[in-house]
């Protein structure tokens, strides 16, 4: 009986340690343009462009740009002055209606973002050519102006482990 206590005591420690995971520690750079200002991993790249009505930033990890998007992770931000013709709920509705359709796994949740209630929808699937794929749309408004943050892993690349990354732009992500 004594036997069988050490050997249930052993397995409940190893079963306890590989349960124990870690996240990874992500290294990261600042970006700030136009009032937006966001944590980025420090080996993605980031590019800009700003006019008067709009911006649009995008930060990619060497293997999209690489592959010419073909494969990979990105994020891709627009800032919009908020007229009447920009309708997120159509666009939500139309995101949400075309994963199903697809028979991809969406989800439709609210977060907190810059301060503010933000509509985050995701779904993963496959592709194509049977890859899996990850999309992530992050959208709210504040100060007059509509934001559109999305996400997006695939061709192949690791869709779970680029998850992390992308967190790491949403919880830092602020505007004026």
């Amino acid at each position: 009986m004594k036997k069988y206590l050490v050997l249930l005591a052993l397995l409940a420690v190893v079963v306890m340690i590989s349960g124990c995971t870690t996240s990874p520690t992500i290294t990261t750079k600042n970006f700030s343009a136009s009032g937006i200002s966001f944590q980025y991993p420090d080996t993605w790249n980031v590019t800009s462009q700003v006019s008067n009505n709009s911006t649009q930033i995008m930060v990619a990890n060497s293997e999209f740009l690489s592959t010419n998007g073909t494969k990979g992770s990105v994020v891709l931000i627009l800032k919009l002055p908020k007229t009447s013709d920009n309708n997120m709920t159509q666009t939500r509705q139309e995101l949400i209606t075309q994963a199903e359709q697809s028979g991809q796994n969406a989800t439709n949740t609210t977060i907190n973002i810059a301060g503010v209630s933000a509509s985050d929808i995701s779904y993963s699937g496959k592709d194509t050519l049977g890859n899996n794929t990850y999309a992530r749309l992050v959208d709210f408004e504040k100060n007059d102006s509509l934001y559109l943050i999305l996400f997006a892993t695939g061709g192949g690349a690791d869709t779970n482990a680029s998850k992390p990354y992308f967190d790491v732009i949403v919880k830092n992500f602020q505007v004026e």
